[in-house]
């Protein structure tokens, strides 16, 4: 004898619509609000998805009005639709969340190290004469007083003193010179 009688809701079900409209219009209207002050303060274009969901939310609280309407009933498949609209709402407001809490740019004009989030400053590298060297002791880039030689051009040459560059479609590459 618990089921109601000619369409009323169970007390349970009206209980749990209630709580999660509470928690749908409350997630909403926090997204309004830092969306209107992140808006006026950042950046205009998050007014964007404040109008996306006030849209949405809107017409989400125009079908709940007519779907709980005692007295002009919609039919109950517009439930569906219902929950569609609430779907859609959170996710405009996540996306509107994810917008707006964006973390700052990492601001360094030289070399970041992920290990200890520091920034170090690096020397010009024209003013070096044989480049830099980072050092992961002192958490130092300096300029390298040490020039490696220039590489011999003999050491290059084969026994045919040929380049190896140069392409010679004739030359195996397997051939094995004892020489």
């Amino acid at each position: 004898m618990d089921e109601p009688l000619f369409g009323e809701r169970k007390k349970q079900t009206q209980i749990s619509q209630i709580i999660i409209s509470i928690i749908v219009a409350a997630f909403s209207l926090f997204s309004i609000a830092i969306g209107v002050y992140f808006g006026i303060k950042v950046n205009a274009r998050h007014f964007v998805l404040v109008g996306t969901i006030i849209v949405i939310f809107g017409s989400l609280a125009l079908l709940v009005k007519w779907w709980r309407d005692q007295d002009d009933r919609i039919h109950p498949k517009f439930k569906y639709l219902i929950f569609l609209l609430a779907g859609c709402v959170i996710l405009a407001s996540i996306s509107l969340n994810c917008y707006v809490w964006v973390p700052k740019a990492l601001t360094c004009n030289g070399l970041y190290t992920f290990e200890n989030k520091t920034c170090m400053s690096v020397p010009d590298p024209t003013s070096c004469s044989c480049g830099l060297t980072y050092d992961p002791v002192q958490l130092k880039v300096y300029c390298t007083d040490y020039c490696p030689p220039p590489p011999d051009s003999s050491s290059n040459s084969t026994s045919s003193d040929k380049k190896f560059d140069e392409f010679d479609p004739e030359y195996d590459i397997f051939a094995y010179d004892s020489n």
